[in-house]
């Protein structure tokens, strides 16, 4: 190889280098804590369905009960909903499947990775939002077990997401599903978290109105899906609440033992 092309490659390697670094503004061991701290929700939530699993009479009862409040409060939306989704277009139905199997994970994955490498100053605010939600989520799922309304005998609500190949009856999904976690949705909690931040820390026009737009989607996904009610959805974003306590303990961690708390500081842009 000439001393040419090797100056070549080294420049390659080196703004391939500076790429990967950008992606990783405080090292990779500093990205790995922060998605395997939300990760971890994720074994709570799945070790929870051992309760959840044995609570069903309990979430039925709650679930019937949820939709004779929803009938007071004029918010029972939930059959509405879907049947417009059924009877209408295959379309309809076919976006709310998918928003429902993409939200969560690969849209949240691939937004806070955005964040974290792009807009690394909002990003602790982020997580602590999101961490929020999944502690309020965690309570709920013990003290209201609640089943989501496509598990409701008699009820006429349709599991649209049983004819997917990956449905919530698959046995991969059922190991790690809490079947009587409807409340809250952390679907909502997500979907604002990121239709927020993606408004406000996006630049282009269409993409701004997609980030308004998307938490409207993502309920009117978990709506049509026949997997939450209308207040659960409410919930979700109530439990956003709880937010500034996150907040708040992150501060207090990193006063207490910075050296080993310093990656869960909330941190703030600098002024001049």
């Amino acid at each position: 190889m000439s001393g040419g092309q090797q100056a070549s490659t080294r420049s390659r390697q080196s703004r391939v280098a500076a790429w990967l670094r950008t992606l990783a503004p405080r090292g990779w061991r500093h990205l790995l804590l922060q998605f395997a701290l939300l990760g971890s929700f994720e074994i709570v939530y799945a070790l929870s369905g051992f309760y959840g699993r044995g609570a069903d009479g309990t979430a039925i009862a709650n679930a019937r009960g949820l939709l004779r409040l929803e009938g007071t409060l004029h918010l029972d939306w939930e059959h509405a909903v879907q049947n417009w989704a059924l009877r209408g277009p295959h379309v309809l139905i076919d976006v709310a499947n998918r928003t429902y199997f993409i939200s969560q994970f690969t849209v949240s994955t691939a937004f806070l990775l955005w964040v974290y490498a792009r807009r690394h100053q909002q990003f602790a605010r982020v997580r602590n939002a999101l961490l929020a939600a999944n502690y309020v989520s965690v309570i709920v799922m013990f003290l209201y077990p609640l089943a989501p309304p496509r598990a409701i005998p008699g009820a006429g609500f349709v599991d649209t997401l049983d004819a997917n190949a990956v449905n919530l009856h698959s046995p991969l999904i059922t190991a790690l599903n809490n079947p009587n976690s409807a409340m809250p949705s952390l679907h909502a909690s997500y979907a604002v978290v990121l239709g927020i931040t993606g408004f406000l820390l996006t630049r282009n026009i269409l993409v701004r109105g997609f980030w308004a737009l998307y938490p409207l989607l993502v309920s009117y996904s978990v709506i049509a899906t026949g997997n939450h009610y209308v207040l659960d959805v409410v919930a979700g974003a109530a439990a956003l609440a709880a937010t500034p306590i996150v907040d708040r303990v992150a501060q207090w961690l990193e006063t207490r033992r910075p050296r080993r708390s310093s990656w869960l500081a909330v941190e703030r842009e600098t002024t001049s």
